[in-house]
């Protein structure tokens, strides 16, 4: 549907605009070169005719100029007697020294001996000029097909390089937008929901009041982090410290999915912006509670080399590996979410000289990202 409504309109667009360019151009070029070819034949025919005048005015006598008549089909018309002594075609009506027909280019050229004892009218016939002038017709013309359809591939080519990425990213925005009323929606509802029956089980909703609460705050703070770029601040901070801090957030998104985290942790300080690499935990650690089976596990490894994440759950197919951290990529419509979680890792790894990588298969997926010290680069 995307497609058809606005790739056919650009596309033909394109190629209208360029054949009607093409069209002037070759409709230019056609008639400057035929001018040329006629330009060029009439200075034929005259130069054909001063040389008949040369050979007329050196012998005196018309025997010797009618030896060059294979030339070109020729007339010779005497006008004193007022009769032709030579025909071989039909002579058209000339309204100057020249005639373009259909079929050949024509002149009439007044020539005489010395002392103008011999006076003629020589008329000839160029068969050639039109010969020339079609096969430019034709040559133009099959040109400027050529290229209309050369220009049509290219069009095709840039609407495919182009335009369908934008259409892509259209459609991701406009999945987003649609995902972000329903990620919305849902925390809202409970809220709402458990306000209601907040007298029937106070500490239940409560919790649940909790929950929907701290997933409104994530979904805002994802939304915000996402439209800024904030420069880095670094400073030395206790990594082990902060990652207990971050997990302490999710304690009720995974006891709610009855999960459980194995934490393997060493203490040791990290030289880092601690806003950029906190946001990087909570997004791996909200993206593994979200894609794990309920009542399994969480396995949380942190040394001074790198931070590792497994969750057991849905995995991510090999040919969508190298697109999760793409901005609005969603490959599972099951679970919340709106594609910019893993896009926000990707930028701020990037950002800090981190690296990420992912491996997902056998009911696992494991993110691991590589620790070292910010450097200014």
């Amino acid at each position: 549907m995307y497609s058809k409504k606005y790739i056919l309109p650009i596309f033909l667009l394109y190629t209208l605009s360029s054949m009607i360019f093409l069209i002037g151009f070759a409709t230019m070029y056609y008639k400057e070169a035929k001018f040329d070819i006629i330009k060029r034949d009439k200075i034929r025919l005259e130069a054909f005719a001063k040389e008949l005048e040369y050979i007329l005015r050196l012998n005196n006598n018309i025997d010797n100029i009618m030896k060059l008549k294979s030339f070109y089909p020729i007339n010779f018309y005497n006008i004193k007697t007022g009769k032709y002594i030579y025909k071989s075609f039909d002579t058209p009506k000339f309204k100057g020294k020249f005639y373009e027909g259909l079929d050949a280019l024509y002149m009439r050229e007044n020539i005489h001996s010395k002392r103008r004892a011999i006076e003629l009218f020589v008329e000839l016939k160029s068969e050639d000029t039109i010969k020339d002038i079609n096969q430019l017709f034709w040559r133009v013309w099959l040109i400027a097909g050529a290229v209309f359809v050369l220009v049509g591939l290219i069009a095709f080519v840039l609407v495919k390089l182009a335009y369908l990425p934008l259409l892509a990213q259209i459609r991701a925005l406009n999945n987003f937008i649609t995902d972000t009323t329903h990620e919305i929606n849902t925390p809202l509802s409970v809220i709402l929901m458990s306000s209601e029956m907040f007298d029937k089980n106070p500490p239940k909703y409560l919790e649940n009041i909790k929950i929907a609460a701290k997933t409104l705050s994530g979904i805002y703070n994802d939304l915000a982090l996402n439209l800024k770029n904030n420069p880095n601040v670094i400073s030395k901070f206790n990594i082990q410290t902060l990652l207990e801090s971050r997990i302490k957030l999710f304690e009720l998104s995974a006891n709610s999915k009855g999960l459980k985290f194995e934490i393997n942790s060493n203490s040791f300080e990290l030289s880092s912006d601690i806003q950029k690499v906190g946001k990087i935990l909570d997004n791996l650690i909200s993206n593994a509670i979200k894609y794990s089976n309920k009542n399994s596990k969480i396995i949380i490894n942190l040394d001074q080399n790198s931070f590792e994440i497994i969750n057991f759950g849905a995995t991510i197919s090999k040919e969508n590996i190298d697109k999760i951290y793409d901005k609005f990529s969603r490959f599972d419509t099951q679970n919340g979410g709106f594609g910019i979680g893993l896009s926000l890792v990707k930028r701020y790894c990037d950002e800090l000289g981190l690296s990420i990588e992912c491996e997902s298969g056998d009911n696992q997926t494991k993110f691991r990202v590589i620790l070292r010290d910010f450097k200014d680069r």
